[in-house]
């Protein structure tokens, strides 16, 4: 676990200010939970445009079709079942175009997860839940990674975007920890266009305490939801242990790994800020009404920039 310093606070708490730091980057100056990591723990590691272009050309309809979530139970039977009136129940829906489905290979299949556009100088970076990035301790990077933007029963309106780099924490890399499930992806440009430009973004928050409204959306395997859409559900995070958040909703099943939780969500403009991303505890939690997240402070800051000088 983050040999770390952390004091939590409830929302609402006393707080000075709200301080931007960063592109895009918010947080509490006081009665928060402030991180104290100073160096770069980053491991990354760059894609030639070769493989970014047999990553491209791999990933056809049926391929994308047939990818298996890599993390959560196979439906809702696995794991604790919470009581159905305490629970609010997610909506599927057409999408938004700063999230989408991320595809993959690690080593043992086709799979995929959830990423989010995060705001960042470089303009080319997604934020992801680490393990669909690395397999953690003793594993290796993913291969043939692409998003593919509001991914919707097999459309993609805005494309397929192959990567040029991945990025998570060194700890996650060492010694898979859950507190640390969390890190990004560059993308290559695509038609001249950066991802930011071409669909928007969503702003980066630490440091946020518990208790806050989040709007959660993801993409559930078809073999758990027939509806074979994008879903989200609007609720309120909890503490769950001393560096983990968690909400609960119904619906996230497999593949849901990655979904943003987004504060001050906008459904005019589409975007909020994200506090946290599906992963963590039990890979994200071990039955689809329970979902957790690292808790964001500013090692999750200190990862995007350093992600964004790599960008390039």
């Amino acid at each position: 676990m983050r040999n770390r310093w952390m004091r939590w606070a409830a929302a609402g708490g006393a707080c000075a200010g709200i301080v931007a730091a960063g592109a895009g980057t918010v947080w509490y100056t006081s009665g928060d939970a402030q991180g104290r990591t100073v160096a770069d723990t980053s491991a990354s590691m760059r894609i030639s445009a070769a493989d970014a272009d047999g990553a491209s050309r791999y990933w056809t309809a049926k391929r994308m079709a047939a990818a298996t979530p890599i993390d959560r139970v196979n439906g809702g039977a696995a794991g604790r079942t919470l009581s159905a009136q305490a629970i609010t129940k997610s909506k599927a829906f057409g999408g938004v175009p700063t999230i989408g489905a991320l595809f993959f290979n690690n080593g043992q299949g086709d799979h995929f997860c959830t990423a989010s556009v995060v705001q960042s100088s470089s303009q080319r970076l997604l934020i992801t839940a680490a393990h669909c990035i690395h397999g953690g301790k003793g594993k290796k990077y993913a291969s043939k990674v692409a998003f593919v933007p509001k991914y919707d029963r097999g459309k993609r309106p805005y494309g397929t975007w192959t990567a040029k780099m991945l990025l998570v924490d060194q700890r996650w890399v060492s010694s898979t920890d859950r507190d640390l499930d969390f890190g990004f992806i560059a993308l290559n440009d695509r038609s001249g266009k950066k991802i930011q430009k071409a669909v928007g973004y969503n702003r980066l928050a630490v440091n946020q305490g518990v208790g806050r409204t989040v709007n959660v959306a993801g993409y559930p395997k078809i073999a758990f939801d027939s509806r074979d859409r994008p879903i989200y559900c609007r609720t309120k995070t909890a503490k769950q242990a001393k560096y983990q958040i968690r909400m609960d909703c119904t619906g996230f099943y497999g593949g849901t790994s990655g979904s943003p939780w987004l504060l001050n969500y906008s459904y005019t403009t589409q975007r909020g800020d994200i506090n946290g991303v599906i992963g963590g505890y039990q890979g994200g939690g071990n039955t689809a009404s329970r979902s957790y997240s690292a808790y964001f402070d500013k090692d999750v800051s200190n990862l995007r920039a350093a992600a964004d000088k790599r960008a390039a």
